[in-house]
C-alpha cells in the first residue's frame, strides 16, 4: 500500500513539474503576456482540466507554486524543538511549510530571474508565501509559553524567521527547496550576531 502511495505522489509531482516547465519556458522564451493556458497544457501533454487540477492561475504554473501545507511530522519536530532554540525552530517550520509549496527538483535560479521581471509572478510569490507564514503563525500561537508575554510576540518571531529566510534565499536561491541546513543555520548565526550588535 505504502508503494502505491508513493508511485501516485510520484507521478503527481512529475506531472506539476512538467506543467510548471513547459510554463516557465513559454514565458521566458515569449512573455508571460502572451503566453495561454491551452499553450502551457500543450507543451505539458495535459489537458486544460489537468492543468487547472494542479494549478489555479497561469501564474502560479509559471513560478510552480502550489498551496503550502502543515504535516504532522512538522508540528512534532517544532513542539520537540522549539523549548530549545525558539529561533531556528521558527526559521525551520517556515521553510519547511513554504518547501511543500515548491515543486522538488526545480530551478530556483530560474523562479529567481522570472519573478525579477515579471511583477505579476513576484506577487504570486509573496501570497504564497504569506500563506505559508499564515500557517506557521497558527503554529507558533499555540505555544506561548515558548514567547515573551505579548500579542504581538509571535507575528514578531514569524517576521523575524521570514527574514532570515528571505536573507538565505538570496544567498543561495536553492536553500529552502533543497533543504539545505547549512545556509539557513549560517542565515539564522548572522541575525543573532547582528541583533546581539543592535541591542
Amino acid at each position: 500500500m505504502q508503494t502505491s502511495l508513493s508511485l501516485r505522489e510520484r507521478k503527481r509531482t512529475d506531472t506539476f513539474r512538467s506543467i510548471h516547465d513547459a510554463a516557465a519556458e513559454l514565458v521566458l522564451d515569449r512573455g508571460l503576456i502572451n503566453v495561454t493556458v491551452d499553450e502551457i497544457a500543450d507543451r505539458a501533454g495535459v489537458s486544460q482540466r489537468t492543468f487547472f487540477n494542479y494549478f489555479p492561475t497561469k501564474e502560479d504554473a509559471v513560478v510552480g507554486l502550489r498551496t503550502p501545507e502543515l504535516t504532522d511530522e512538522m508540528l512534532q519536530s517544532f513542539r520537540t524543538r522549539v523549548g530549545s532554540d525558539l529561533l531556528s525552530s521558527a526559521v525551520e517550520l517556515l521553510a519547511a511549510v513554504i518547501r511543500t509549496a515548491l515543486v522538488p527538483g526545480d530551478d530556483p535560479v530560474r523562479r529567481k530571474e522570472l519573478t525579477a521581471e515579471y511583477p505579476d509572478l513576484r506577487k504570486r510569490f509573496m501570497l504564497r508565501i504569506a500563506d505559508a507564514e499564515r500557517l506557521a503563525l497558527q503554529v507558533i500561537e499555540e505555544q506561548p509559553e515558548s514567547l515573551p508575554n505579548t500579542e504581538e510576540a509571535a507575528r514578531a518571531l514569524i517576521t523575524l524567521a521570514g527574514a532570515v529566510i528571505r536573507f538565505s534565499y538570496q544567498q543561495q536561491p536553492g536553500s529552502v527547496t533543497a533543504d539545505d541546513q547549512e545556509t539557513l543555520h549560517q542565515g539564522i548565526e548572522t541575525f543573532r550576531e547582528v541583533l546581539r550588535t543592535a541591542l
